[in-house]
């Protein structure tokens, strides 16, 4: 199968540019939250609630996204007049770390919960399975960035998406990281649904997002071209690899009741756990 690249640029208004990568995360970010809406009125969470909530926790999400991108690649950012400080907020020139979106996210979502009086950990639950989601169709943006791929690929029987893509900047091809990514995160989207409904513990749905989620980027961030290293240590593989390990752990302790988290108010309420 050929993959052809595209413009980056899908058109113009005026001077104004926009771009692929803006629709796509945009798309993304809009299809995750309507997954969370649905399962959320499923906690007996409302909607104008989730309205408020995707307000705060959107902005916080990209901002720390692309904080943390700029922290880790502090050379790609050198500063030297306002115009250079103005392109540490360029999103749409691509370059943010999802990683980074997790906590902003979350903070957000702590701050509308707060605000509402509503159990932050049943919100957490509910937008878990929309998040993998919206961070598994967000990775064609990365896609039409040209961005987010592997190892260079030089046998010509492997030259071909989705095992491949050409990038053009390199003048080559290298391995299709992006998609691997996103079939990944389509299985852990799966999994974390099933979960959800199955499970009667709060926090067990959102620490098994964690715990799958670093599973995934720790795997990708061992074949991406792109990876923080300090020496041999490619950071995001260490770090990942710790912070799965920490949400498995504390995944079962849930489970095992060690971690006492409390269930759903609305599963209370109907009778379905005494």
């Amino acid at each position: 199968m050929i993959l052809s690249n595209i413009n980056p640029i899908a058109f113009e208004i005026g001077s104004l540019s926009v771009r692929w990568y803006g629709i796509f995360i945009t798309s993304a970010i809009l299809i995750g939250y309507i997954v969370s809406c649905v399962l959320a009125k499923k906690r007996g969470i409302s909607f104008d609630f989730m309205l408020e909530l995707f307000l705060w926790a959107v902005p916080f999400a990209i901002l720390f996204a692309r904080l943390s991108y700029v922290l880790f690649h502090p050379k790609d950012f050198v500063v030297h007049s306002f115009a250079d400080f103005g392109e540490i907020f360029a999103i749409w020139k691509g370059g943010i770390s999802i990683l980074g979106a997790i906590p902003g996210g979350a903070l957000g979502a702590f701050l509308a919960c707060k605000r509402n009086k509503i159990p932050l950990m049943e919100v957490l639950d509910s937008v878990a399975p929309g998040v993998v989601l919206g961070q598994a169709l967000g990775r064609w943006g990365n896609w039409a960035n040209q961005e987010l791929y592997g190892k260079p690929i030089f046998d010509k029987a492997f030259q071909v998406f989705p095992i491949a893509v050409y990038i053009d900047a390199e003048g080559g091809w290298f391995q299709a990281t992006f998609f691997y990514e996103m079939v990944l995160n389509l299985i852990g989207f799966g999994l974390i649904l099933f979960i959800f409904f199955r499970s009667n513990k709060n926090l067990v749905t959102f620490m098994s997002y964690l715990t799958w989620y670093m599973v995934v980027r720790a795997i990708m961030e061992v074949f991406r071209a792109d990876a923080v290293s300090v020496g041999s240590v490619r950071i995001g593989v260490l770090g990942c690899a710790i912070a799965a390990v920490a949400s498995l752990v504390v995944t079962i302790l849930i489970c095992v009741r060690k971690i006492k988290t409390g269930t759903p108010r609305i599963l209370t309420e109907k009778g379905e756990i005494q």
